[in-house]
């Protein structure tokens, strides 16, 4: 069923309007370094830099990707400076020169804390400079892209058994603690989810034939061993790529909903007709176990079900959010079905209501299940990394919403030109039948 065109059009103007006057205005603002030549660590509820906060490589990566896709999409806007000053950060700061990838964690002086390699932050890094390079390509910036794949690809892919590794040392010896895990299992999701979509961003870019098959590779995991049959996702995963007992009792419904969308954005960027055949009744099987288990009737979309679906999380957490408002669009329109399109009303209006600061500016991090905003972490449900009293924290960036206005903009805009072509294919028909 078609979305009539006047809905659609007020729908991208107040994305368009969410994404320039709140969220990037907020970090233009606020994130910026008065006294430096970065992006702060963290900022609080009141807007004041915490300037004792360490800076991590996911947080300038992810603002890396914001402001280059935002500068690509935008040229009339002023954003082209900070992607400009998003890579000198990546590039110089955190660049690890002697043995290659990507420092964790750097002191608010920009001196190593943490040289820790994790593949999830390295995947995203490399994910950013692709956006970047889509923004202002150069040979300099595509032999760099090139050369990082390929010490990825050589250290991080395990030799012997399905997927990738998750951590190593600075040097990059493989690592069995400090994993990005629940219970510092082998393998996860998470890892693997971003390093799709690290790696299609690569595809995008770059059409190696090695690229080519371990994107093929990651897709078929997904298919394979990740994606479950009732459609949800299994978490985390044995050295072997077995889900872990202790796994098969979760559902994670933001990675499931944003799977839903990266998972069918990959499988598109490669176009390889079978694996598109394929995945696509699987990744609307996704967004369906979410719609059933995981959207309150308000719209907003719950963190997660333990113990077997007994146990809801309920607390509804920023980024779920905006992830369930790309993941319901995007099946939309592979679909037609408007209850799809409903859906991603009832959760924007979620988001506007309770979501937003409205006084000042941006998301909050987490708000209960009826809308109230926590600004103390809670004792008894505390969040995975970031934290609720700060605005902007070393996992809370401008990517999860940024990307999610700018995906609704362009999926919307793409509705309506299809509209207007079918329309116009309509009046020319009915003139030479006439």
């Amino acid at each position: 069923m078609m979305i009539d065109r006047s809905e659609l059009i007020s729908y991208l103007e107040i994305f368009e309007k969410e994404l320039h006057d709140d969220i990037l205005a907020y970090w233009m603002a606020y994130g910026v370094e008065k006294k430096g030549h970065g992006f702060y660590g963290a900022v609080d509820l009141d807007n004041k830099p915490v300037l004792s906060a360490n800076k991590t490589s996911v947080l300038n990566s992810r603002i890396l990707w914001t402001f280059s896709a935002a500068a690509k999409q935008y040229p009339e806007k002023a954003y082209e400076s900070l992607a400009h000053r998003a890579y000198r950060v990546i590039r110089e700061d955190f660049a690890d020169n002697e043995f290659g990838g990507f420092f964790m964690e750097l002191s608010s002086s920009n001196q190593v804390e943490s040289d820790v390699k994790h593949t999830y932050a390295q995947a995203f890094v490399i994910y950013s400079l692709c956006k970047y390079y889509e923004f202002a390509p150069s040979e300099e910036l595509l032999s760099e892209i090139q050369t990082f794949f390929l010490l990825l690809d050589a250290k991080t892919k395990d030799p012997v058994n399905p997927g990738y590794l998750e951590s190593f040392t600075r040097d990059w010896e493989p690592i069995t603690e400090n994993r990005m895990a629940d219970n510092n299992e082998p393998k996860s999701l998470n890892t693997h989810l971003h390093l799709l979509e690290a790696y299609a961003a690569v595809y995008k870019v770059w059409k190696s034939e090695l690229v080519k098959r371990r994107l093929t590779e990651l897709l078929e995991l997904f298919i394979h061993r990740i994606i479950r049959p009732d459609g949800h996702l299994g978490v985390f995963f044995t050295t072997e790529f077995e889900e872990t007992e202790s796994s098969k009792e979760i559902c994670s419904f933001g990675q499931e909903i944003e799977g839903s969308w990266m998972i069918w954005e990959a499988a598109e960027i490669l176009g390889d007709k079978e694996i598109l055949a394929c995945i696509k009744p699987l990744i609307l099987k996704m967004a369906d176990a979410v719609l059933r288990v995981g959207v309150d009737k308000d719209g907003g979309v719950f963190l997660e079900s333990t113990r077997w679906g007994s146990h809801i999380r309920t607390n509804k957490h920023w980024w779920l959010q905006a992830e369930a408002l790309v993941g319901f669009m995007n099946s939309y329109q592979l679909t037609g079905d408007s209850s799809y399109w409903e859906t991603v009303k009832l959760t924007w209006s979620f988001i506007d209501q309770f979501v937003i600061d409205h006084d000042r500016g941006e998301w909050f991090t987490k708000v209960s299940r009826l809308g109230e905003a926590y600004v103390v972490e809670p004792e008894n449900d505390p969040s995975p990394f970031y934290r609720n009293d700060w605005k902007i924290d070393p996992w809370k960036c401008p990517y999860h919403n940024g990307r999610a206005m700018l995906e609704l903009v362009n999926r919307i805009s793409e509705l309506l030109e299809n509209s207007a072509d079918a329309n116009s294919l309509l009046k020319t028909k009915n003139k030479q039948n006439g």
